[in-house]
Parts: structure tokens; sequence; C-alpha cells
């Protein structure tokens, strides 16, 4: 019995051993690109939010928030070059190790390997479904409220130096000298207003403004003051030292943060359903259709951002499917071979095609080009150069895409010489 009658006879079992084998190589490349990936992207916008947040005052945990809500955004932008690269590279330690030699010599071609790869970019893709469609929009909006809570606080847009700032409940505060962006504080004054008519008042030589990490709350922290308590009652005053006291300020809460939509923070299911509500001029007054609720209302957008952003993102999506038909042609290599020839020229392909789809998008955006030629002509020339790819090695197995072209022009430039030599010999 062949290895590819065990294979199909093992699969009734279960996976079969050769599919196990394909995807064991291709998962670990996937697996370390795609850490690598996000710790790269992560490590390089904590610097900047942690630059921003020790300025405001803001905790840790704050940061550690809005490094969480980016994860779904940039492993979106992490998972199709993984996804690459994994297939890439146990393609080309199949090949130089001589094992696809001894699989096709056993029956088992080229197209009975790219099943368990179809399967993996069918997992793959649902995942890309979630995050585009839901993960990524709904975590984008949370990103953008968290930074505008810690940046918008009634504290950071009205305290001045050397005047009185009110808008801290029953508080009257005096500051004067502020730095780093108000968070170190000098010759602190502040009177408390109590409900029963009397008073508290103190005073701080320094002081740090900060925020609880719980809920972002401003608190003052005053060192080497005094506070002075005074009863209306009883007429009696009540007098402390203190070297630190932590004084938790219930600040007036600015306007609220917007509501989510933002194109780019709308759902599938909300794309779809604004879509559907958009206004169709002479169109009667209906009930909101599906998947809309009966609550829902049209929004309004600038130009056709909405439908090229529904089609950027399922272009986005599909993008995965062309990937092991280009990724096994370019990863094939033999021993005499240069091994990353095909690796680079996908990930220059693949850099092309997303620098095209951004292009396509903004033109789509502004209706100077239409989202059929803009986002879908680049997904199908890449689909078509990727079948393209995948029937060369079909037809020459050991020959690599990339090699072939190089020695056709190789051969074109050769024969141009040669015409021109003959040409001014004959001359």
């Amino acid at each position: 019995m062949s290895l590819a009658q065990h294979g199909s006879v093992s699969w009734r079992f279960g996976i079969a051993r050769i599919d196990r084998y394909i995807l064991e190589r291709a998962l670990v490349p996937l697996t370390a690109s795609i850490g690598i990936a996000l710790v790269a992207l992560l490590l390089e916008r904590m610097v900047r939010l942690m630059e921003l947040m020790v300025n405001q005052g803001s905790p840790v945990l704050l940061v550690l928030k809005l490094l969480a809500n980016l994860v779904p955004h940039y492993l979106g932008l992490a998972l199709p070059l993984a996804l690459f690269l994994g297939i890439t590279l146990s393609a080309t330690r199949l090949s130089v190790d001589s094992e696809l030699d001894a699989l096709q010599s056993a029956g088992v071609g080229l197209t009975r390997l790219l099943r368990p790869v179809v399967w993996l970019t069918l997992v793959l893709t649902a995942v890309m479904v979630l995050l585009v469609g839901w993960l990524q929009p709904l975590t984008r909006y949370q990103f953008r409220a968290l930074m505008w809570a810690a940046t918008n606080s009634a504290w950071d847009l009205a305290v001045e130096k050397g005047s009185f700032f009110n808008g801290i409940g029953n508080y009257t505060v005096l500051i004067e000298d502020i730095g780093d962006n108000g968070r170190t504080l000098k010759g602190v004054f502040v009177q408390q207003r109590k409900s029963d008519g009397g008073t508290v008042m103190m005073t701080a030589e320094t002081g740090e403004a900060g925020r609880l990490p719980e809920s972002g709350q401003i608190v003052l922290k005053l060192r080497n003051g005094r506070r002075v308590e005074t009863e209306r009652a009883s007429d009696k005053v009540t007098v402390l030292s203190f070297e630190r006291f932590d004084l938790p300020m219930e600040v007036a809460a600015t306007d609220p943060f917007r509501d989510r939509s933002g194109e780019r923070e709308l759902t599938f299911t909300e794309m779809v359903c604004q879509l559907r509500l958009q206004p169709v001029a002479d169109a009667p007054p209906s009930p909101p259709p599906w998947p809309c609720s009966a609550e829902a209302t049209p929004l309004q957008f600038k130009g056709n951002r909405l439908q090229s952003e529904m089609h950027a993102r399922l272009v986005r999506v599909l993008s995965l499917v062309f990937l092991p038909l280009m990724s096994i042609p370019l990863g094939l290599a033999s021993r005499r071979s240069q091994k990353g020839a095909g690796l680079v020229v996908g990930v220059i392909l693949l850099t092309f095609f997303n620098y095209l789809l951004q292009f396509g998008e903004k033109a789509a955006d502004y209706g100077k080009l239409s989202p059929w030629i803009g986002l879908w002509g680049p997904w199908a020339a890449m689909m078509v150069l990727s079948f393209f790819l995948f029937w060369l090695v079909k037809e020459r197995p050991r020959d690599n895409p990339v090699e072939t072209m190089f020695e056709a022009l190789e051969r074109l430039r050769g024969n141009i010489i040669g015409s021109i030599r003959r040409t001014f010999s004959r001359a």
C-alpha cells in the first residue's frame, strides 16, 4: 500500500499522519512569527503610551488596558504575513531535506500536500472574520475612549497656576506653580465646603497629581502641610500637621465621549444595517430591515467611506485564500539554489499588495475609483498569480518560479546582447 493510500485510510479515523506532519512544520514558524510581530508592534506603541500616560499621571494599569485593546488590530496585521511565512518555510524545509522527493515518489503530489494547508487557512480565515468584523471595531472604539478619558478630564483642561479652580465638587484649589503638565504642584491651597456649613482648609509645600488605577480618579498627594477644620455649630477648630496626605478629587466630568458611530468602529452586522438604512431618493418610509434593530437610525458618513470600508474588510479577510497557492511554489528550493529568494519575493509582493489596497481604499473613499477596481482588482490579480505559480510547480515540481523567472530574464538578456553584437559585427 502506498503512502497516499495509507494517508487516505488513516483519515477515516482522524487526521492523517502526513497532514499532521505538514501542519506541525507550518505551525512552528507561524506561531513564532505572530509572537515576534505582536511583541515588536506593541513595544513600539507601549513606549509612546508610557511617555504620554506618565506626563498625565496615569497608572500603569491604564497603559496595559490600552495595549490590550491594540492586540486585535496588530493581530489582524500579523496574521496574513505569519501564514505566508509558516507555509513558505515549511515548504522550503520539505524540499531542501529531500522529503518532498520522497513523498512524490510515494504518490503524494503537491495537490495532496495542499489539503492540510487549506484547512489551516480556513481556520485562520474564520479568526480574521472575528477580528476584522467584531473585535477590531469594538477595541478601536474602547482604545479611543480610554485615551480621551485619560487626557480630557476637567483637571487637565482647566487647572492653571495662580488662579482658583472650582471644578472639583465642593473644593476650591489654588496652586502657585505647576509642572509636568499639571502633575507636579508647589504651594497648594485647598478649601472644602462641608454640608453642615463648616470648612476644611489645607496648605502644602509640594504635591503631586495622580490617578487611581481602578477608576482613573484624580488624587492630590500633598507633602509637608497643615489641615485646619472648623465646625460651624461649635466653632471648634482642629489643626493637623502632616508630612503626607492623599486627597481624592471628585473632579467634575467633562462631556461624555461620543457614541460609537465611525465606519471603522462598526461591526459587520452594523455595517450591513447602515448600508441598508442609507436613504434612497423617493423611497417611502419603512421599518428598519434585517439585521437592524427596531431603534436603528441611519448615520452620516463622508463620501463613500462606508462602502469602501466594507469592501476593504472583505478583501483583507479573503486575502488569506490565495496565500497557500502562492506560498508553496515560492518556498520550494533545492540544495544548490538560493533558499531565501522566494521568501523575499513573496514579502515584497505582499507589501506591494497592501499598499495597493490602501491606495484603492482612499481612492474609493472620495469616489475617485470604484472599490471593485481599487480593492478587488489587486485581489483578483494576486489570485491569478498564485494559481499560475502553483500550476507552474505542478508541471515542473523541482523548479522554483523565482529561479525560473531569473533564468528567463538571463536568457532574454543574453539574446538581446547577442543580437546587438551580431548587428554591429555585420556593419
